[in-house]
C-alpha cells in the first residue's frame, strides 16, 4: 500500500486542525499534519514527505496565495497532487489556468461551513487518489526513472547538484521515511547534503540510529575516492551515535581507495554504503525499493 500521506494548509489553524481529524477518522491508513503558519509551511513543504496537499487559496496576510504555494510544491515534489478547498476559488480561475498544465491538480472543492455537507466527496476524492496508486505502484518509479533521467541531462553544475539532492530525497521519501532535512550544517560547521529521519517501523533499519546521512556526488566524470569517503565517515562519527547509517550517492562510480579505506574502517561502529549508478536504478526499477534497499545495506555491510 502507498503510503497516504496528507498535508492540509490553510492560514486559520483551527480549520486546519479540524479539517485533519475529520479525515484521520474518514479515510483509513491516512497520516495527516497540518501547516499554518509562513515559516511552519516553508519548512513543512522542504522537510516532509506527503503525496497529496490540502491547501486553501486565499491565505490572508502572507506573502503567498495557495496558488503560488502550489507552484512551489509541484516543483519541489512533482508526484504530488494537490486539492484546492477554498471558498474563492472563481476568483483565481485565471492563475490555476497555467498550474493545471502540470498534470498535478487532484481537484477543487468549494469549503462550505458545514463540514457534514461535503466531507463524503472529499472522502472519496482521496480514497480514489490513493486506490489508483495502490494498482499502479508503477506510476512513481516510472516518474521517478524519468526525473533521474532530467537529472543527469541537466548541464549547469550547481543546478544539477540541487535536483540530484532533492530527487534522492524524493527516493528515500518513496521508500517510506517521512522527514528529510537538507543542507544541514553540524555544530563543526560540516555541511550534510541529507539527513533522514529514520522513522520506518522497520525491525533492521531500527538498528542504525535515529538518523540516517545522505551524501550526494554528482559528478559523472569524477570517481568517488578515498579523500570523499574520509570526509563523509568523520560526520558521522561526529554524530556520536544519532546516526550510524550513511550512504554516498553518485552518478558514476567508485575508486578502487574508497573500496579499500572503507574495508579498513569497517570495524567501526558507523556504516557507510555505496549506491553507484547500477544500484540507483536497481532501487529504481524494484517493485518494492525497501527491500531492495535492506539487501544492498546487508550486503555491503557483510562484505566489509
Amino acid at each position: 500500500m502507498v503510503p497516504r500521506k496528507i498535508l492540509i494548509i490553510d492560514d486559520e489553524k483551527v480549520q486546519a486542525d479540524a479539517l485533519a481529524k475529520n479525515i484521520r477518522a474518514e479515510v483509513a491508513y491516512s497520516t495527516v499534519f497540518t501547516a499554518s503558519t509562513e515559516e511552519e509551511i516553508k519548512s513543512t513543504i522542504e522537510d516532509k514527505f506527503y503525496n497529496l496537499a490540502i491547501l486553501d487559496i486565499r491565505m490572508d496576510g502572507f506573502s503567498f496565495d495557495g496558488i503560488s504555494l502550489a507552484e512551489e510544491i509541484v516543483a519541489i515534489n512533482p508526484f504530488t497532487k494537490i486539492l484546492f478547498v477554498s471558498k474563492f476559488i472563481p476568483e483565481y480561475y485565471g492563475k490555476i489556468t497555467s498550474l493545471m498544465k502540470s498534470g498535478n491538480i487532484l481537484g477543487f472543492m468549494d469549503k462550505k461551513v458545514d463540514y457534514t455537507e461535503w466531507k463524503t466527496e472529499l472522502k472519496v476524492i482521496i480514497e480514489q487518489y490513493y486506490n489508483d496508486l495502490d494498482e499502479n505502484p508503477q506510476q512513481i518509479s516510472s516518474a521517478l526513472i524519468n526525473l533521474y533521467s532530467e537529472v543527469k541531462d541537466e548541464e549547469d553544475t550547481y543546478r544539477k547538484g540541487q535536483r540530484f539532492e532533492n530527487f534522492i530525497a524524493l527516493l528515500f521519501q518513496n521508500i517510506g521515511f517521512s522527514e528529510i532535512l537538507k543542507r544541514v550544517k553540524d555544530k563543526s560547521l560540516n555541511e550534510v547534503d541529507l539527513i533522514v529521519r529514520n522513522d520506518i517501523d522497520d525491525n533492521f533499519l531500527s538498528k542504525f540510529g535515529k538518523y540516517i546521512l545522505i551524501e550526494c556526488k554528482n559528478k559523472p566524470s569524477e570517481k568517488v575516492d578515498k579523500n570523499d569517503f574520509i570526509v563523509f565517515q568523520n560526520k558521522l562519527t561526529a554524530t556520536n551515535g544519532l546516526a550510524e547509517l550513511g550512504f554516498i550517492f553518485t552518478t558514476s562510480a567508485f575508486a578502487r581507495t574508497a573500496y579499500i579505506e572503507a574495508v579498513r574502517e569497517s570495524k567501526g561502529n558507523v556504516k557507510v554504503i555505496f549506491i553507484d549508478n547500477p544500484l540507483i536504478m536497481g532501487l529504481l526499477k524494484s517493485a518494492n525499493p525497501r527491500e531492495t534497499l535492506k539487501r544492498i545495506i546487508d550486503e555491503q555491510v557483510k562484505d566489509n
